[in-house]
């Protein structure tokens, strides 16, 4: 064993209690690990202890381990451990913090163990972690089909972001809608806000690099973009006479139309022009 009884994990396993402490038996005696680190297994592999100068000693086991591995253990993106695994607030799941890229993983017997990160995972603690409405990751973070953004999805919505947009959630209806309308490759690109109230009280809104889209418990969720969004904007939104919309934008003789609650506004593609009528 060499010097073990001066290692920060051996010093860290014997306050734990030792042989007969959480951890159990060494099962793999310490080793060098990336950066001057070392790490130690302990109980027939089920737990290790990994330490580094900048961390600490932490404990790291399971699912969160098996994850953390997959992704390079500490030569991934997401380093050494800084916490030991921890039950959430809420008392449904277990998480590691990591040292790199603010990252952790966070497990659910639902959901799984899953990696979030950087301004991802900065907007889901935003939100309020597990208890925002978007609950649990249900994915590790990916690269959108675009190339061009990264997401996480979660038990009750998603967290989408890009370098010109940041990071914003969308979820229920308004996602539900995004995603029929091919998500990032539709006419809207990604969100650039998260969801949103509406000012008069009654709806919910996302807003998108080219477009919105609103939802409210009687019209559902359509998408609205364009001159006919401008239009709209221009008379006052959901407080206009026209109300919310009915509708997706669709293509008429000429041009395009949207309906709402009260009217419809049109647009003509010869001229540009837009007119409201109402019903």
């Amino acid at each position: 064993m060499g010097d073990w009884t001066s290692s920060p994990i051996y010093q860290r396993w014997q306050s734990d209690g030792g042989d007969s402490g959480p951890l159990g038996g060494v099962y793999q005696l310490e080793q060098a690990a990336a950066d001057g680190g070392l790490r130690t297994t302990f109980d027939s592999g089920a737990a290790s202890v990994y330490w580094s100068a900048g961390t600490g000693a932490h404990l790291i086991q399971g699912p969160i381990r098996d994850t953390w591995d997959r992704y390079g253990s500490e030569t991934g993106h997401l380093g050494y451990p800084k916490t030991d695994e921890h039950a959430t607030p809420d008392g449904v799941g277990r998480y590691n913090h990591f040292a790199k890229e603010g990252g952790s993983i966070y497990w659910t017997p639902e959901t799984g163990a899953h990696e979030i990160r950087g301004a991802i995972r900065s907007k889901w603690a935003e939100l309020g972690w597990e208890r925002s409405v978007l609950r649990y990751p249900k994915t590790d973070e990916h690269g959108t089909p675009d190339g061009v953004g990264r997401y996480n999805h979660f038990q009750y919505g998603s967290v989408y972001w890009t370098p010109s947009t940041g990071a914003h959630a969308i979820y229920g209806a308004i996602k539900s809608k995004w995603a029929q309308l091919g998500w990032e490759r539709s006419v809207l690109r990604y969100p650039k806000t998260d969801e949103h109230g509406t000012p008069d009280g009654v709806g919910r809104y996302n807003h998108f690099q080219y477009g919105s889209v609103y939802w409210t418990p009687s019209t559902g969720a359509h998408a609205i973009y364009g001159a006919i969004k401008s239009k709209w904007a221009q008379l006052g939104w959901e407080r206009s006479f026209l109300g919310y919309p009915t509708s997706d934008e669709f293509a008429i003789s000429g041009g395009r139309r949207s309906n709402f609650q009260h009217g419809y506004i049109t647009w003509n593609a010869s001229t540009g022009a837009t007119t409201a009528y109402s019903y």
